[in-house]
């Protein structure tokens, strides 16, 4: 009974701590056996991601918070990369730990600290025990037109990158040498910030997050496309965040082409656009759509894939 009577409190817990003025919609949430929301006149868009222990995450470098929140982000940069606005999280959670309330609790602070700056709401889920921490999280939104997908992709198009990738990927070298420097590349992996595509949703003929590395969901595209995405080294260098995360890799002894096209887990976004729409407000211009059978390029040359890869 004891065990029973914890489970509800801490979902009561749960229950006000998920609690926000943005659920108009939501007729049941969390506490019941099911949420109910009350239908949408828009397309549902879905998608769902999971986290697991020493293998998505390494709980002696991330903290419960900082785990919850990375995934929130990872689920609603899905969300808008379809063209989509999130609405509504599903959250099921396995912790290891005999007392485990408090970390549970600190999950779900860094799953609201990412939903409330989009106004999305926590309406359900499930908690179970495992030998290792495990998160996953469903994420529901909606769409008035069409969504935006990885095979609207046009030759002549320009590509787009709505911020530099890498910097995650610089963050994960740090940590794996032991140092804590500096501290927004470490805090660029542990806790991305997302950003939303506002501007690129409205020009887009393709689009996807960048979760596997730019080359891996770059292929994406080209495959999906039937096209050929060419990138540019000179284009890319042209960021302006490219000289510092260049010289922080050199001072690693990596290489910074390495850490943007195949460092993931970022969640920018990647996207062709008409070359009509051409605007410096839609990110980095990295490259252009050229006719092809779904390889990607880099200055004309093949690259292959070499992006994270789950088997």
């Amino acid at each position: 009974m004891a065990l029973i009577e914890s489970e509800a409190g801490l979902i009561a817990r749960l229950r006000d701590l998920f609690h926000t003025s943005f659920q108009s919609q939501v007729e049941v949430g969390i506490g019941d056996d099911a949420a109910v929301v009350q239908p949408s006149s828009n397309k549902l868009v879905a998608a769902v991601d999971m986290a697991v222990e020493d293998i998505h995450f390494n709980r002696n470098w991330s903290q419960p918070f900082q785990i919850g929140a990375k995934l929130t982000t990872a689920n609603l940069a899905d969300i808008f990369a379809m063209g989509a606005v999130p609405k509504y999280l599903l959250v099921a959670a396995a912790i290891s730990e005999i007392n485990n309330a408090e970390i549970v609790l600190e999950l779900a602070k860094g799953i609201r600290s990412v939903a409330d700056r989009f106004e999305v709401s926590v309406i359900g889920g499930d908690l179970s025990k495992s030998e290792k921490m495990m998160l996953s999280i469903t994420a529901l939104g909606d769409i008035s037109g069409n969504p935006i997908t990885r095979s609207g992709a046009k030759v002549g198009d320009l590509i787009y990158l709505s911020s530099l990738t890498g910097l995650s990927a610089a963050g994960l070298a740090i940590l794996s040498r032991g140092l804590d420097r500096p501290r927004y590349v470490v805090d660029a992996h542990l806790n991305p910030k997302l950003v939303a595509p506002n501007k690129l949703i409205q020009y887009a003929t393709s689009m996807c997050d960048i979760s596997d590395g730019l080359t891996t969901d770059a292929l994406h595209i080209a495959s999906a496309s039937s096209v050929n995405l060419n990138l540019s080294k000179e284009l890319i260098a042209k960021s302006p965040d490219f000289k510092d995360l260049s010289e922080l890799a050199t001072e690693l002894n990596e290489d910074v082409f390495d850490w943007i096209l195949s460092g993931g887990e970022d969640h920018f976004f990647l996207a062709t656009v008409n070359k009509t729409n051409a605007n410096s407000d839609l990110g980095i211009e990295i490259g252009r759509v050229e006719s092809g059978d779904g390889k990607l390029l880099l200055d004309g040359v093949e690259l292959k894939n070499s992006g994270y890869q789950h088997f």
